[in-house]
């Protein structure tokens, strides 16, 4: 992920969202890009997912992390007249997880699927304050 990007949400170049892209063998799989937003009250995640539907994609939010995934299944042959001489559009799948900053509001969490583009969206909540430093006395023994 950018530095930049990560710098912005944390105030250092590690950590914040940083995608952990995942795989898995014999599947059409992709880093799937993503466009991330930051709000003024809000994250939003942004990708393309032509031709999943909201049953095809799965949205998990489990100890920081946020798992966006998406598998597509293979159409049916459908019986036509004629054969087909290629076939380019086949099953596709895609996982990728995010660490998100421990300012959000991991409760309202919300996704949606519209015209092919899924949009998730992850509340900002207020930054928990430091806590002081605290000065511990040393006594003789």
């Amino acid at each position: 992920m950018d530095r930049a990007f990560n710098r912005a949400l944390t105030g250092r170049d590690i950590g914040a969202l940083m995608p952990a892209l995942t795989s898995s063998a014999g599947a059409s799989t992709t880093g799937h890009p993503m466009d991330i937003i930051e709000t003024k009250d809000a994250f939003e995640l942004h990708c393309d997912a032509p031709g999943f539907s909201p049953a095809d994609i799965s949205v998990e939010m489990a100890e920081g992390m946020l798992t966006i995934s998406g598998k597509r299944k293979e159409e049916k042959q459908e019986e036509r007249e004629g054969k087909v001489l290629r076939r380019e559009r086949h099953f596709s799948q895609f996982t990728r997880s995010f660490a998100l900053p421990d300012a959000v509001k991991e409760d309202g969490i919300s996704a949606s699927l519209e015209q092919g583009v899924l949009r998730v969206t992850v509340p900002k909540a207020e930054p928990t304050p430091k806590p002081q430093p605290k000065r511990i006395q040393v006594t003789a023994a």
